[in-house]
């Protein structure tokens, strides 16, 4: 999807800054920010503010808008641009950065590839073997199993039968969805996955 993005975007017009004007209402770079304020006010049960009032508050820190938080948003920018347009994309063609603007400090860095996973007859860590699959995978990679909508019993079955795997824990992010050795993970089994 992004290549297919990366692709269109080629063909428009180039990305060009756009200076910041707050005594220009026709611009809408004030009516910009009292809506995306607003919003993370609302979202943060913060009293909003009208438009008069971001406006004078904007004119106040327009010298402070060269602040850490615009250098990273550049940063990220350019990462994201790098992202969307190259077409072959390596780890070292990103970027770590480190900025520190009271000293002047700037380094940047590649970022290190990510840890790939591999089979284990003892993981130090779940005290047991570990089969990776597919051999190598990372946290980039994904698998994908399109089996419908089916019960935990149902996916552990099929991970057994297919891959020959005994499943002992299934999480998603730091949940635990599923731990063969917990008891009260046992009444789970009957649940479909999407439901955990």
């Amino acid at each position: 999807k992004m290549a297919e993005r990366g692709r269109r975007m080629a063909s428009a017009k180039p990305v060009v800054p756009v200076e910041f004007e707050k005594d220009d209402d026709q611009n809408f770079h004030i009516a910009f920010i009292a809506a995306s304020a607003n919003l993370r006010a609302r979202s943060y049960k913060i009293e909003e503010v009208d438009f008069h009032k971001v406006k004078m508050i904007a004119g106040k820190i327009v010298p402070a808008i060269a602040t850490t938080t615009a250098m990273i948003t550049g940063l990220v920018s350019a990462e994201l641009l790098k992202l969307v347009t190259l077409k072959s994309r390596k780890v070292e063609d990103f970027k770590n950065a480190y900025v520190n603007l009271a000293l002047p400090l700037f380094i940047l860095s590649e970022p290190l590839p990510p840890v790939q996973m591999t089979s284990k007859d003892m993981d130090p860590i779940i005290m047991g073997p570990v089969r990776a699959l597919p051999e190598g995978f990372t946290t980039w990679d994904k698998v994908v199993i399109d089996i419908g909508d089916v019960t935990l019993k149902g996916f552990t079955d099929f991970l057994q039968k297919e891959h020959n795997l005994d499943i002992s824990i299934i999480s998603a992010g730091n949940a635990c969805l599923y731990n063969s050795f917990l008891p009260a993970h046992k009444s789970r089994l009957g649940t479909k996955v999407t439901q955990l």
